[in-house]
Protein backbone atom coordinates (compact mmCIF):
# COMPACT_ATOMS: atom_id res chain seq x y z
CA UNK A 1 0.00 0.00 0.00
CA UNK A 2 1.41 3.59 -0.83
CA UNK A 3 -0.05 6.76 0.42
CA UNK A 4 1.18 10.28 -0.63
CA UNK A 5 0.57 12.52 2.35
CA UNK A 6 1.81 16.40 0.94
CA UNK A 7 4.44 18.39 2.37
CA UNK A 8 3.32 20.20 5.39
CA UNK A 9 5.89 23.00 5.53
CA UNK A 10 6.84 24.81 8.54
CA UNK A 11 8.21 27.48 6.81
CA UNK A 12 6.57 31.36 6.63
CA UNK A 13 7.14 33.82 3.85
CA UNK A 14 5.62 36.72 2.17
CA UNK A 15 5.11 34.87 -1.33
CA UNK A 16 2.50 36.01 -2.85
CA UNK A 17 0.84 39.39 -4.67
CA UNK A 18 -2.80 38.55 -5.83
CA UNK A 19 -5.06 40.82 -8.26
CA UNK A 20 -8.04 41.07 -5.79
CA UNK A 21 -11.69 41.32 -7.26
CA UNK A 22 -13.25 44.53 -7.95
CA UNK A 23 -15.82 44.01 -6.02
CA UNK A 24 -18.06 42.18 -3.29
CA UNK A 25 -19.43 38.49 -4.40
CA UNK A 26 -18.49 35.14 -5.13
CA UNK A 27 -17.16 33.93 -8.54
CA UNK A 28 -18.70 31.67 -11.04
CA UNK A 29 -18.23 27.97 -9.64
CA UNK A 30 -14.91 27.15 -11.57
CA UNK A 31 -14.45 23.10 -11.96
CA UNK A 32 -11.34 21.51 -10.23
CA UNK A 33 -9.88 18.10 -10.74
CA UNK A 34 -9.35 15.55 -7.58
CA UNK A 35 -7.11 12.95 -8.62
CA UNK A 36 -6.14 10.58 -5.54
CA UNK A 37 -7.66 13.48 -3.01
CA UNK A 38 -5.52 16.39 -4.20
CA UNK A 39 -6.99 19.29 -5.52
CA UNK A 40 -6.11 20.22 -8.85
CA UNK A 41 -7.13 23.59 -10.73
CA UNK A 42 -6.04 25.04 -13.86
CA UNK A 43 -3.32 27.23 -14.08
CA UNK A 44 -0.80 29.10 -16.74
CA UNK A 45 2.53 29.40 -16.29
CA UNK A 46 5.34 30.66 -19.24
CA UNK A 47 2.69 29.89 -21.89
CA UNK A 48 2.14 26.42 -20.66
CA UNK A 49 -0.94 25.35 -19.38
CA UNK A 50 -1.10 22.79 -17.25
CA UNK A 51 -2.43 22.37 -13.28
CA UNK A 52 -1.67 23.11 -9.75
CA UNK A 53 -2.08 21.88 -6.89
CA UNK A 54 -3.74 23.36 -4.13
CA UNK A 55 -2.65 22.92 -0.53
CA UNK A 56 -4.23 24.17 2.70
CA UNK A 57 -1.25 22.70 4.99
CA UNK A 58 1.82 24.12 3.35
CA UNK A 59 2.99 27.02 4.53
CA UNK A 60 4.95 27.92 0.84
CA UNK A 61 4.38 27.75 -2.94
CA UNK A 62 6.40 26.25 -4.89
CA UNK A 63 7.13 25.28 -8.43
CA UNK A 64 7.35 21.48 -9.73
CA UNK A 65 11.07 21.03 -10.76
CA UNK A 66 9.46 18.37 -13.46
CA UNK A 67 7.64 20.71 -14.79
CA UNK A 68 10.90 22.95 -15.04
CA UNK A 69 12.76 19.93 -16.70
CA UNK A 70 9.91 19.21 -19.11
CA UNK A 71 9.45 22.45 -20.42
CA UNK A 72 12.98 23.51 -20.47
CA UNK A 73 12.52 26.56 -18.55
CA UNK A 74 15.01 28.36 -16.68
CA UNK A 75 14.07 31.16 -14.30
CA UNK A 76 16.62 33.55 -12.45
CA UNK A 77 17.31 31.67 -9.00
CA UNK A 78 17.15 33.04 -5.00
CA UNK A 79 18.95 31.83 -2.05
CA UNK A 80 18.81 28.26 -1.14
CA UNK A 81 16.04 27.85 1.73
CA UNK A 82 16.07 24.88 4.46
CA UNK A 83 12.31 23.76 4.41
CA UNK A 84 11.08 20.80 6.63
CA UNK A 85 8.66 18.57 5.35
CA UNK A 86 6.57 15.63 6.93
CA UNK A 87 9.46 13.39 7.30
CA UNK A 88 12.94 14.98 6.57
CA UNK A 89 14.29 18.41 6.06
CA UNK A 90 16.08 19.81 3.24
CA UNK A 91 17.77 22.56 1.21
CA UNK A 92 16.32 23.61 -1.64
CA UNK A 93 16.26 26.15 -4.50
CA UNK A 94 14.20 28.94 -5.06
CA UNK A 95 13.08 31.61 -7.40
CA UNK A 96 12.14 35.04 -7.36
CA UNK A 97 9.52 37.29 -9.53
CA UNK A 98 7.57 34.72 -11.34
CA UNK A 99 4.46 35.32 -13.45
CA UNK A 100 1.60 32.91 -14.03
CA UNK A 101 -2.41 32.48 -14.05
CA UNK A 102 -4.68 31.20 -11.63
CA UNK A 103 -8.28 30.97 -11.21
CA UNK A 104 -8.16 33.25 -14.91
CA UNK A 105 -6.10 36.03 -13.10
CA UNK A 106 -2.26 36.50 -13.47
CA UNK A 107 -0.62 36.47 -10.12
CA UNK A 108 3.27 37.48 -9.57
CA UNK A 109 4.26 35.09 -7.26
CA UNK A 110 7.44 36.71 -5.46
CA UNK A 111 9.21 33.53 -4.32
CA UNK A 112 8.94 29.89 -5.32
CA UNK A 113 11.07 26.83 -4.06
CA UNK A 114 11.57 23.85 -6.38
CA UNK A 115 10.10 20.62 -5.71
CA UNK A 116 9.03 17.50 -6.78
CA UNK A 117 5.72 17.55 -6.96
CA UNK A 118 5.23 14.57 -9.57
CA UNK A 119 3.75 14.40 -13.22
CA UNK A 120 5.38 17.24 -14.99
CA UNK A 121 1.86 19.18 -16.15
CA UNK A 122 1.98 19.36 -12.20
CA UNK A 123 3.04 23.05 -12.39
CA UNK A 124 2.55 24.74 -8.21
CA UNK A 125 1.74 24.22 -5.15
CA UNK A 126 -0.62 26.94 -4.00
CA UNK A 127 -0.28 27.07 -0.37
CA UNK A 128 -2.07 29.14 2.81
CA UNK A 129 -0.29 32.19 1.36
CA UNK A 130 -2.57 32.33 -1.19
CA UNK A 131 -5.68 31.49 0.44
CA UNK A 132 -5.04 34.00 3.53
CA UNK A 133 -6.88 36.48 0.57
CA UNK A 134 -10.42 34.69 0.04
CA UNK A 135 -12.90 33.03 1.41
CA UNK A 136 -12.17 29.13 -0.18
CA UNK A 137 -15.42 26.92 -0.88
CA UNK A 138 -14.51 23.55 -2.26
CA UNK A 139 -17.10 21.51 -3.40
CA UNK A 140 -15.82 18.39 -3.34
CA UNK A 141 -18.68 15.81 -4.71
CA UNK A 142 -18.89 17.77 -7.59
CA UNK A 143 -15.76 18.49 -8.21
CA UNK A 144 -15.33 22.32 -8.12
CA UNK A 145 -15.15 25.52 -6.01
CA UNK A 146 -15.69 29.23 -6.03
CA UNK A 147 -13.91 31.91 -4.45
CA UNK A 148 -16.25 34.85 -1.48
CA UNK A 149 -14.76 37.66 -0.70
CA UNK A 150 -15.27 38.40 3.18
CA UNK A 151 -18.03 41.25 3.25
CA UNK A 152 -19.98 39.06 0.68
CA UNK A 153 -20.19 36.69 3.40
CA UNK A 154 -19.88 36.50 7.28
CA UNK A 155 -18.53 32.79 7.69
CA UNK A 156 -18.16 33.11 11.44
CA UNK A 157 -21.83 33.52 12.27
CA UNK A 158 -22.34 30.51 10.03
CA UNK A 159 -19.81 28.35 11.22
CA UNK A 160 -20.51 25.41 12.42
CA UNK A 161 -16.93 23.13 13.03
CA UNK A 162 -14.85 24.79 15.85
CA UNK A 163 -11.19 26.22 14.45
CA UNK A 164 -8.32 27.83 15.58
CA UNK A 165 -5.18 29.37 14.09
CA UNK A 166 -2.08 28.22 14.62
CA UNK A 167 -0.38 31.07 13.54
CA UNK A 168 3.94 30.25 15.02
CA UNK A 169 2.93 27.23 12.37
CA UNK A 170 0.81 29.04 9.67
CA UNK A 171 -2.22 25.97 9.96
CA UNK A 172 -5.94 25.92 10.49
CA UNK A 173 -6.82 23.62 12.96
CA UNK A 174 -9.98 21.77 13.30
CA UNK A 175 -11.41 20.23 16.68
CA UNK A 176 -12.18 16.36 15.69
CA UNK A 177 -13.86 13.82 18.14
CA UNK A 178 -11.82 10.85 17.76
CA UNK A 179 -13.84 8.55 20.62
CA UNK A 180 -16.61 9.62 22.63
CA UNK A 181 -14.32 11.31 25.22
CA UNK A 182 -11.56 12.11 23.27
CA UNK A 183 -11.03 14.89 20.91
CA UNK A 184 -7.83 16.48 19.38
CA UNK A 185 -7.15 19.77 17.12
CA UNK A 186 -6.27 18.50 13.63
CA UNK A 187 -4.87 20.53 10.93
CA UNK A 188 -7.39 20.40 8.45
CA UNK A 189 -5.07 19.94 5.04
CA UNK A 190 -6.51 19.84 1.19
CA UNK A 191 -2.93 18.58 0.21
CA UNK A 192 -3.68 15.67 2.28
CA UNK A 193 -5.29 12.81 0.18
CA UNK A 194 -5.73 10.55 3.29
CA UNK A 195 -8.00 11.11 6.12
CA UNK A 196 -6.54 11.58 9.59
CA UNK A 197 -2.84 10.98 10.32
CA UNK A 198 -1.84 11.46 13.77
CA UNK A 199 0.51 10.14 16.10
CA UNK A 200 0.93 6.75 17.51
CA UNK A 201 1.44 7.14 21.06
CA UNK A 202 -2.23 8.91 20.61
CA UNK A 203 -4.01 5.46 18.76
CA UNK A 204 -2.08 3.78 21.60
CA UNK A 205 -4.16 5.74 24.59
CA UNK A 206 -7.08 5.63 22.48
CA UNK A 207 -6.76 1.39 22.42
CA UNK A 208 -6.76 1.34 18.77
CA UNK A 209 -3.47 -0.42 18.17
CA UNK A 210 -5.09 -3.61 20.14
CA UNK A 211 -8.48 -2.90 18.48
CA UNK A 212 -7.77 -2.56 14.70
CA UNK A 213 -5.95 -4.61 12.40
CA UNK A 214 -3.15 -2.57 10.32
CA UNK A 215 -1.81 -3.12 7.37
CA UNK A 216 1.74 -1.35 6.73
CA UNK A 217 2.88 1.11 3.86
CA UNK A 218 5.34 4.05 2.79
CA UNK A 219 4.09 7.59 2.63
CA UNK A 220 5.74 9.98 0.25
CA UNK A 221 5.79 13.36 0.13
CA UNK A 222 7.57 16.31 -1.67
CA UNK A 223 10.46 15.81 0.69
CA UNK A 224 11.34 12.55 1.56
CA UNK A 225 9.36 9.08 2.69
CA UNK A 226 8.68 6.83 5.87
CA UNK A 227 7.00 3.66 6.91
CA UNK A 228 3.54 4.23 7.92
CA UNK A 229 0.83 1.92 9.64
CA UNK A 230 -2.96 2.35 8.14
CA UNK A 231 -6.80 0.74 9.33
CA UNK A 232 -10.26 2.51 9.79
CA UNK A 233 -11.26 3.88 12.68
CA UNK A 234 -15.13 3.33 12.54
CA UNK A 235 -16.33 6.36 13.87
CA UNK A 236 -14.83 10.46 13.84
CA UNK A 237 -17.18 12.73 14.71
CA UNK A 238 -16.15 16.91 12.79
CA UNK A 239 -18.70 19.59 14.20
CA UNK A 240 -22.30 18.08 14.07
CA UNK A 241 -21.30 14.96 11.65
CA UNK A 242 -20.52 11.91 12.26
CA UNK A 243 -18.23 9.56 9.81
CA UNK A 244 -18.03 5.98 9.97
CA UNK A 245 -14.85 3.61 8.69
CA UNK A 246 -11.82 6.57 8.19
CA UNK A 247 -8.76 5.99 6.73
CA UNK A 248 -6.03 6.34 9.80
CA UNK A 249 -2.43 6.56 9.23
CA UNK A 250 0.25 6.06 11.82
CA UNK A 251 4.14 6.06 12.16
CA UNK A 252 5.13 2.69 12.37
CA UNK A 253 6.73 1.42 16.24
CA UNK A 254 9.81 3.55 16.24
CA UNK A 255 9.78 6.06 13.69
CA UNK A 256 8.24 9.49 14.15
CA UNK A 257 8.21 12.43 11.41
CA UNK A 258 9.21 16.10 11.80
CA UNK A 259 5.06 16.59 11.96
CA UNK A 260 4.42 16.04 15.23
CA UNK A 261 7.86 17.85 16.66
CA UNK A 262 6.45 20.47 19.24
CA UNK A 263 8.84 23.61 17.67
CA UNK A 264 9.15 26.84 19.82
CA UNK A 265 7.80 30.08 18.44
CA UNK A 266 10.59 32.66 17.10
CA UNK A 267 12.45 33.54 20.21
CA UNK A 268 11.07 31.26 22.71
CA UNK A 269 11.81 28.62 23.95
CA UNK A 270 7.96 27.59 24.73
CA UNK A 271 6.16 24.79 22.54
CA UNK A 272 3.03 26.40 20.58
CA UNK A 273 -0.30 25.41 22.60
CA UNK A 274 -2.03 25.49 19.45
CA UNK A 275 -0.12 23.29 17.81
CA UNK A 276 -2.09 20.03 16.09
CA UNK A 277 -2.18 16.63 16.88
CA UNK A 278 -2.16 15.35 12.83
CA UNK A 279 -3.64 16.11 9.76
CA UNK A 280 -7.43 16.18 8.76
CA UNK A 281 -7.49 15.30 4.62
CA UNK A 282 -9.28 13.74 1.46
CA UNK A 283 -11.02 10.87 3.08
CA UNK A 284 -13.16 13.31 5.42
CA UNK A 285 -13.27 16.01 3.53
CA UNK A 286 -14.71 14.34 0.58
CA UNK A 287 -18.19 14.14 1.74
CA UNK A 288 -18.59 17.78 1.95
CA UNK A 289 -19.10 21.30 0.68
CA UNK A 290 -16.40 23.08 2.67
CA UNK A 291 -15.92 26.93 3.13
CA UNK A 292 -13.07 27.98 4.62
CA UNK A 293 -11.69 31.77 5.91
CA UNK A 294 -8.38 30.47 6.06
CA UNK A 295 -6.76 33.99 7.71
CA UNK A 296 -9.66 34.25 9.86
CA UNK A 297 -10.03 30.48 11.23
CA UNK A 298 -13.48 29.89 10.14
CA UNK A 299 -15.28 26.45 9.23
CA UNK A 300 -18.36 25.36 7.37
CA UNK A 301 -19.23 22.30 6.65
CA UNK A 302 -22.21 21.03 4.50
CA UNK A 303 -23.09 17.87 3.27
CA UNK A 304 -22.39 17.61 -0.30
CA UNK A 305 -24.72 16.20 -3.03
CA UNK A 306 -23.92 15.07 -6.85
CA UNK A 307 -25.62 17.58 -8.94
CA UNK A 308 -27.44 15.64 -11.69
CA UNK A 309 -26.04 15.97 -15.24
CA UNK A 310 -28.32 19.23 -17.84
Amino acid sequence: MRTFWMLAACLNLALIDAVQPAHAGATEWMNIRIVEGFILVETELAGVTGFSMIDTGASIEAINANFLEANDLKFKKDRKITLEGVFEKREVSSYREISASVFGSPVVFTRLIELDLGAPDIQLLIGSNFVDNYIFQFDYVNERMRLITRDALDLKAIRNVEAKLDRGNDKLLVRVGLEEDEETWLAMDTGSNGGVLINRSLASRLDWLDNYERVTGTAGGALGSGDMEYFRAPLITVGPFELENVLVAIPVAGGSTELFDNPAETGSRIASRKRSAGLLGYDVLKHFVVTIDYDRGHVHFFPGEKIPAQ
